[in-house]
């Protein structure tokens, strides 16, 4: 039989699934089927496994509400089928699959480098034949599982991986992403409703028929149930029930014709966390005693569960859930109970078991639920721990054991991004304070939570309470609250006098490293702190620095403004916390990257790791980094004329920063200033940069503020705005105008130059041309040709043209086509022709496509690339293949080539 003939109603949705099964040879894709339970999401899984029949290779995974938080339990479903054909990776990722699935011990792999392995081993099986991978109810699967899954979903397009999975509607999970294509299933329309019902129940008189149609609403499972319990559930259609619990109450009356032993085998499967027959009768026998024998045979003949060899499944899930909603609290220990004891030699199963079954609070239960989530953790899978560490607190027998579990939970919840479970930990861990130390924990888990934005007094509050911090003794507590008051001094306005108050309790306390004392300066006081910062950089030997210590260097440099020190830190950090598979902090220091590679004048470079920063900060759930990425690439595309992109970008930035940092909204009006001082609206640019110098403004930034300080100059001379510009010069803040950071004496000196009277210009204009300018490029040739028209508007044409030539060639080189185009005229009206340059080729290529150019220069196999970038090796492979074309090459050693000499 025709397998689309197997549904009903769902040609559309059959039709898009087919085309990406058809697809499945050339390439992969993902998609998500959304809907309410019944709605028929399961049966669209098994109409695209009959569908792929032989052609395809089919992987499936089934969440279960009864998991109780192994580790990559739903991806280890998956992925059983195939661990055979490890051996075909390389060894890092080998050994993170079998860390992760405790086939062995090992360093804890992070999730992400998990799921690497795990889309490496699927692309190399699919190599054979195109594999499909079915993930039913995701919404229930394990966290690190789903954290995989999603991983997978974002990166199966250039490999002939198929994965399709299923949700519920209105639950969360990680799987809900907008990277990663859904499909809403509604019920079914009354046509094919009524079609559905005549083939399942075609005997049924008008009046029943009806009234069935009227109850079912359209969806299929209620379809296919309630003529069943017609017999023993009247009222179909007054009942005012919601259709599920119609639903359930229809399973409910088949399971009530069983005996006690089936009703208890069935019971203890829809607690049961495995599908295991052996284990569930097991258990079931001891419940039921000597005299009666669990029996599946009646459910299954009832079409409650199949039994498939040796496991046991429910054939739909609310089928479970109607037998779980009656267990009563006893019985549910009972249950649990009896699991527990058949699982002596599974200690990370029988452990949830025992905890379920748990009446009172058990030190012993409570300990090994912590070593439980050490495991979890050393297996990379710190989500599955929390929900560990809050069952062993809840399990103490010891107040003080009970407060350090719900703390470390807590704390835990925060850092892997599961606020929600953050916060019921934090509130139960306030209710055990009871020490001065245990209020300073729940201090840093309101810090954590973002509690309170707040101003000077909560970064007063902080450096007391990193005062209290180190008089009990807890110096690395003192050094998180004094790190947290100077980022919420940068964030909010870096250069107030609270933030030498921060200075100065970091000093008194003594407790901080080089690095993190290079980060409270430059958080705190950016304006002064230049050559200490890149004195204490230079402290910290490149052999002595680790992934936390670059990063954490590499942001103070960013911050300061020493963009020249920052840029190979930032690249030195992202290496590193590429070969860990750290993405959530590799998508903020590819951010901070894209800011310094852009303010270099490498453009392509910074738009390149914009672009990936956008994507994993999206990925790991980090919208202020993710705005702030988002805000370089549209810097970026203005200066190269690109505005509508440009605007899309801000609007997209906008929309990731709901909390309204001052930091972001500064650089977001530094963007729109970029895009209407391209377009030549120079009045709206020095109204938007204007807003930086104004305290009263949101997006008050005194480091912005002066970082931009060249290009607000620029828009005023433009816009007849220089006496504002002058005003807003002399008004800066002390510290501020007198700044020893080279970047901020750049920004004076050529603001000095382009608001000066005529009488006074020159000179100043050639002072700051002689400066040394080669770390600022862009602004360099701004200068440049600055000067240039200033003297040709002065009439000495022949020594303006030498300037306009340099301040040309420059642009072209950076590809600022805007500035490049007004140079053009400038020349044309001081009578020298100049053309327009050739298109850079390189400047088709995607930003992804950038960065792999970029790294085949460096000489690395697809397989390095692809590690470097979390995707797998036939992606690169893939991208390799349309760039060659575009730039007109046919060999790697050709992109060699025009890679060395393009980043030169």
């Amino acid at each position: 039989m025709d397998a689309r003939r197997l549904l009903v109603g769902r040609a559309p949705e059959q039709t898009a699934i087919g085309t990406l099964l058809d697809g499945a040879a050339e390439g992969g894709a993902a998609l998500v089927i959304r809907g309410m339970p019944g709605v028929g999401k399961s049966a669209l899984l098994e109409w695209a496994a009959a569908t792929a029949g032989d052609k395809l290779r089919v992987l499936r995974a089934v969440g279960s509400v009864t998991e109780f938080g192994l580790p990559y339990a739903a991806l280890h479903q998956v992925m059983r089928p195939v661990l055979g054909h490890r051996n075909r990776l390389t060894g890092q990722y080998r050994r993170a699959l079998d860390v992760a699935f405790g086939r062995a011990s090992g360093a804890a792999p992070d999730v992400s480098t998990v799921a690497m392995a795990a889309l490496e081993l699927l692309a190399e099986v699919a190599v054979e034949r195109p594999v499909l991978l079915l993930a039913d109810d995701a919404q229930w699967m394990d966290p690190a599982s789903q954290q995989a899954l999603a991983f997978l979903a974002r990166r199966v397009a250039s490999d002939r991986i198929v994965l399709l999975a299923t949700h519920r509607e209105n639950e969360a999970g990680l799987l809900l992403d907008a990277a990663v294509p859904a499909m809403s299933l509604a019920p079914l329309d009354a046509e094919s409703a009524a079609a559905l019902l005549d083939r399942v129940a075609g005997a049924l008189d008008v009046s029943t028929r009806s009234l069935l149609l009227d109850a079912a609403r359209g969806n299929p499972l209620a379809l296919l149930e309630l003529p069943r319990a017609l017999g023993v559930y009247s009222g179909v259609n007054t009942n005012h029930l919601p259709l599920t619990a119609r639903l359930e109450i229809s399973f409910l009356a088949r399971v009530d014709e069983f005996d006690a032993a089936t009703t208890t085998v069935l019971e203890v499967a829809a607690l049961s966390d495995s599908d295991d027959v052996a284990e569930i009768v097991a258990a079931a026998e001891l419940l039921c005693g000597q005299d009666d024998v669990p029996s599946l045979d009646p459910a299954v003949s009832a079409g409650l569960i199949v039994v498939d060899g040796a496991a046991v499944h429910f054939r739909h899930p609310l089928i479970r859930s109607a037998i779980l909603q009656r267990l009563g609290p006893d019985r549910r220990r009972a249950c649990h109970g009896a699991l527990a004891r058949v699982l002596p030699d599974r200690p990370e199963r029988s452990v949830w078991h025992w905890a379920a079954a748990a009446l009172r609070p058990d030190s012993e239960l409570a300990a090994e639920l912590e070593r439980h989530a050490e495991r979890a953790i050393k297996r990379g899978a710190p989500t599955n721990a929390v929900r560990a560490l809050e069952r062993a607190a809840q399990l103490s027998v010891d107040g003080r054991d009970k407060a350090a579990r719900a703390y470390q939970g807590a704390a835990l919840a925060y850092a892997v991004g599961q606020p929600e479970h953050g916060e019921r930990l934090r509130r139960q861990y306030q209710d055990l304070v009871d020490s001065e130390h245990d209020g300073l924990r729940y201090e840093w888990l309101y810090e954590l939570a973002d509690g309170d934005r707040g101003g000077d007094q909560r970064i007063n509050t902080l450096v007391d309470l990193a005062d209290r911090a180190s008089v009990v003794g807890d110096d690395t507590l003192a050094t998180d609250f004094l790190r947290a008051s100077a980022l919420r001094c940068w964030n909010l306005a870096p250069g107030r006098p609270v933030g030498k108050q921060v200075i100065a309790a970091a000093d008194r306390l003594a407790v901080v490293d080089l690095p993190t004392r290079a980060q409270l300066l430059a958080y705190c006081s950016p304006f002064d702190s230049d050559a200490t910062i890149r004195a204490l950089i230079a402290q910290v030997p490149a052999a002595n620095r680790d992934t936390t210590t670059s990063y954490r260097l590499a942001h103070a440099a960013a911050c300061a403004g020493a963009s020249d020190v920052s840029q190979g830190l930032l690249t030195d950090a992202a290496e590193r916390l590429r070969a860990e598979g750290h993405l959530n902090t590799l998508g903020r220091t590819l951010s901070l990257l894209a800011w310094s590679a852009m303010r270099r004048g490498n453009w392509s470079y910074a738009v390149a790791a914009a672009e990936e920063s956008t994507r994993l900060c999206a990925e790991t759930r980090q919208p202020f980094w993710e705005a702030s990425s988002l805000v370089a690439h549209a810097v970026v595309a203005a200066l190269r004329g690109d505005f509508p992109s440009a605007e899309d970008l801000i609007a997209d930035a906008d929309r990731k920063n709901p909390r309204r940092f001052a930091t972001i909204g500064a650089v977001t009006l530094i963007a729109r200033a970029a895009v209407a001082s391209g377009q030549g609206n120079y009045e709206q640019a020095f109204t938007c940069l204007a807003q930086l110098h104004e305290p009263a403004n949101s997006a008050y930034h005194p480091a912005h503020a002066l970082w931009s300080v060249a290009s607000m100059a620029e828009a005023a001379a433009a816009c007849g705005e220089v006496a504002a510009a002058r005003s807003l010069v002399d008004r800066l803040p002390v510290e501020v105008r007198e700044t020893t950071s080279p970047t901020g004496r750049m920004n004076l000196g050529f603001a000095a130059a382009v608001l000066a009277d005529d009488d006074v210009s020159e000179p100043r204009f050639a002072a700051a041309v002689a400066a040394d300018m080669t770390i600022w490029p862009y602004e360099r040739y701004r200068l440049l040709f600055a000067f240039g028209k200033s003297l040709r508007r002065r009439r000495r044409v022949r020594e303006s043209r030498d300037y306009l030539r340099r301040a040309r060639d420059g642009f072209d080189s950076l590809g600022a086509r805007p500035l490049a185009e007004r140079v053009r005229a400038e020349l044309r009206a001081a009578g020298e022709r100049s053309d327009s340059p050739v298109a850079d080729v390189w400047d088709t290529l995607s930003p992804q496509e950038v960065q792999i150019a970029s790294m085949v220069a460096q000489g690395l196999t697809n397989r390095d690339i692809a590690k470097r970038l979390f995707v797998s090796h036939r992606t690169v492979g893939s991208h390799l293949y349309r760039m060659f074309p575009k730039l007109g090459i046919t060999s790697r050693s050709e992109l060699q080539r025009m890679a060395a000499e393009h980043d030169r």
